[in-house]
């Protein structure tokens, strides 16, 4: 619900997988948002070279 009301949006659920004893949780969420960001707006993988 937003205002009140239904509304309809694209959602596409990630996830990831790691081992915590080489990777931190927290650099994991941070990829897995960085990853999230790229597929919202595609042009940005390109600022990220």
């Amino acid at each position: 619900m937003h205002e009140g009301a239904v509304a309809l949006r694209q959602v596409m659920t990630l996830s990831l997988s790691f081992d915590h004893r080489l990777v931190d949780g927290e650099q994991g969420a941070r990829f897995l948002s960085d990853v999230g960001a790229v597929l919202a707006e595609p042009a940005m993988a390109l600022a990220l070279m």
